[in-house]
């Protein structure tokens, strides 16, 4: 009995020790088309009818960069946001809110350029 509630005591020292570590951020997530341009997502609750949600995005070019990221459902039926973002090469973002009806989100990144402008978009690799 000893042992059990010692192996116990262990893995909920573990896991929250990992949940502190992670602070509530799921794991970085390469997008679907740029290998370069990862996110993670936080779910921080629902506020009345609203889910909220915070999203971080990683840019593991070497430059600047700047792309759209949509918010849409997981079949892509409803878009619910879109901007853009501009992020230095090698550098994480601050994080953003979002809000949606929606407890089951996906991230779109699209419209990838090399400069902070709208221009000159990147093919999907």
């Amino acid at each position: 009995m000893k042992k059990f509630i010692l192996l116990a005591f262990f893995f909920f020292a573990l896991n929250t020790a990992f949940a502190q570590t992670n602070n509530g951020w799921g794991e970085w997530q390469k997008t679907s088309c740029y290998s370069k341009i990862e996110f993670r997502l936080k779910y921080d609750g629902k506020n009345g009818e609203q889910h909220h949600w915070k999203v971080q995005f990683k840019n593991n070019y070497n430059s600047l960069i700047s792309f759209n990221y949509t918010v849409t459902d997981k079949v892509q039926q409803y878009t619910l946001t879109t901007h853009r973002k501009t992020l230095k090469g090698g550098k994480q973002s601050e994080e953003a809110d979002l809000f949606t009806e929606l407890d089951d989100i996906y991230i779109l990144v699209d419209k990838v350029s090399m400069t902070p402008y709208p221009e000159n978009f990147i093919e999907c690799e």
